[in-house]
C-alpha cells in the first residue's frame, strides 16, 4: 500500500537507499523483476478494483477514492475544476478473480485493505465478491496513542504487539495471512493479501527499528512527534515501516519454502505456487507536514499519473518462471487477471471484457521480449493509457 518503486533496495538507481529490503530482494533473484510496471491508477482504490476485475479504472467508472457522490468542487480556493462523477464501489455484477477461480475449484482468501466500497466496510465486502476468507485487521498500522513516540511494543505476553524474538512487533495483518496458508493448503489455494504497509500514519511501533534509522541516516532520535521536513528518502519511521513490510512478507515467502505440498508428495508449497509482488500506486512522497520519501528520478508521486505516481515494483515468480531475470517489457496490474487465468487452466468468465494482457508467455519464454505481450486483438501491445480526472492533478497520461 503507497510502496515506491524506489522504496525496494533491489530498484535503487540513484544515491543508495537506506530501506533494507532483503526478503523483496530475494524474491527477485527468484523471478523476474520487471523495471516497466505500472499500477492501473495513481490511487489505491481504483487500482485495487482495477485488478480483481482485469478491467481498467474508467471502464469500471472507478477513477478514484470513495466516490458515488455528486460532483462538487474539491477546493473553491486552491482548485475550483469539479471532478467528474466516478462510483464508489465495484458492483458484485463484476465476476472477479476469487469467483472466477472458484468455478475451477480454488478457495481464495483476503487479507488487509479492501477498499472497493465507499468505505472499508461498506458494501461489497469481500465475501460478497466471492472470497471464502476474509480478515481485515490494520495490525502494526494502527494510530500509535497519545503520539507515535509512545507506546512502543514490549516484550510482554499482555503487549497486543509482543516483539517476536528477532524484535519486530506482532502483526495481526500478516498472522490472518500466514493461517489461511496453513489452513488452505490441502486444497488450491488463490491469496489476495492486501497488507496495510506502508500507508499512513507513518510510524514504527517498533522503537530499535526507528533508533536504528536514525543512526544509519544520521540524524538525532526525534523529540517531537509532529511532521518531518528533510526531503528525500530520510525518513526513519517510514524506513523501518518499509523494513516491517519486508521483514512480515519474508514469513509468507518462507513458509511457502519450508511447508510440504500435501498434494505433491517430497515438494515443497512454493514449487507449485506463483507470487506476484507489486503496490497499488506510486509511492507517497509526502502529506501535509511530513516528507515520507522521494521517486527521485521519477516525477510526482501517488494521487498523479506523472511516472512517480504510477510506476511500482513488480516482482513475478513461480513454477516454470526462470531465476534472476529483468525485464524492461512494459507491463500492468490489469495483466494478472488473463495471467491468473492462463496459470490456473481458468476458463474467462463469458461476460468478462479483460483489458490486460496475459503476461504467461513472456514470464515462460523470454522476459525481454516486449512481442509477446498481446492486446485483445493479437496486436503487440504498444501503449498504456491512465485517466485521472480528480484531486489537483485532473488529467490522463499516455504511455
Amino acid at each position: 500500500d503507497d510502496l515506491g518503486w524506489q522504496d525496494v533496495k533491489c530498484y535503487d538507481i540513484d544515491e543508495p537507499c537506506p530501506y533494507e529490503t532483503p526478503n523483496i530482494d530475494q524474491l527477485a533473484e527468484e523471478g523476474v523483476k520487471f523495471w516497466q510496471a505500472y499500477s492501473p491508477a495513481p490511487t489505491c482504490a481504483p487500482s485495487r478494483g482495477a485488478i480483481l476485475a482485469g478491467k481498467h479504472p474508467a471502464r469500471l467508472q472507478r477513477t478514484h477514492v470513495v466516490g458515488g457522490a455528486p460532483p462538487i468542487p474539491h477546493d473553491e480556493k486552491a482548485w475550483r475544476t469539479i471532478s467528474p462523477w466516478y462510483s464508489g464501489r465495484l458492483p458484485i455484477s463484476e465476476t472477479i478473480l476469487p469467483e472466477a477461480l472458484r468455478a475451477n475449484g480454488y478457495v481464495s482468501g483476503h487479507v488487509g485493505k479492501w477498499h472497493i466500497a465507499i468505505s472499508h466496510a461498506a458494501y461489497p465486502q469481500p465475501k460478497d465478491h466471492g472470497f471464502d476468507y476474509t480478515r481485515s485487521n490494520i495490525g502494526v498500522t494502527r494510530a500509535m496513542r497519545p503520539h507515535r513516540l509512545t507506546g512502543f511494543a514490549t516484550s510482554k505476553k499482555a503487549d497486543p504487539f509482543q516483539l517476536d524474538e528477532n524484535g519486530f512487533p506482532y502483526d495481526q495483518n500478516n498472522v490472518d495471512a500466514l493461517n489461511f496458508l496453513k489452513n488452505s493448503k490441502d486444497k488450491p489455494f488463490f491469496l489476495y493479501y492486501a497488507t496495510w504497509l506502508v500507508h499512513t500514519p507513518i510510524h514504527s511501533r517498533s522503537e530499535a527499528l526507528l533508533r536504528k534509522y536514525c543512526k544509519k541516516l544520521g540524524l538525532a532520535y526525534p523529540k517531537d512527534p509532529k511532521g518531518w521536513n528533510k526531503k528525500g528518502q530520510n525518513n526513519p519511521y517510514y524506513a523501518a515501516m518499509v523494513e516491517m513490510l519486508d521483514y512480515y512478507v519474508g514469513q509468507l515467502f518462507n513458509y511457502l519454502k519450508s511447508t510440504d505440498d500435501p498434494r505433491w508428495p517430497g515438494h515443497k508449497l512454493i514449487e507449485n505456487t506463483y507470487i506476484i509482488f507489486t503496490s497499488d500506486n506510486g509511492g507517497m512522497e509526502a502529506h501535509p507536514g511530513e516528507v515520507i520519501t522521494d521517486n527521485y528520478p521519477l516525477d510526482k508521486g501517488k494521487i498523479h499519473a506523472k511516472e512517480g505516481g504510477i510506476r511500482v515494483p513488480l516482482i513475478i515468480s513461480g513454477p516454470g518462471i526462470k531465476t534472476g531475470q529483468e525485464s524492461n517489457v512494459m507491463v500492468n496490474g490489469l495483466d494478472f487477471y488473463p495471467t491468473i487465468l492462463s496459470w490456473t487452466g481458468t476458463a474467462k468468465p463469458a461476460e468478462q471484457k479483460l483489458d490486460g494482457a496475459d503476461l504467461s508467455k513472456l514470464l515462460e519464454a523470454d522476459p525481454q521480449n516486449a512481442n509477446l505481450v498481446l492486446d485483445d486483438a493479437g496486436k503487440v501491445r504498444n501503449s498504456m493509457m491512465h485517466h485521472f480526472p480528480n484531486s489537483a492533478a485532473m488529467h490522463s497520461s499516455l504511455r
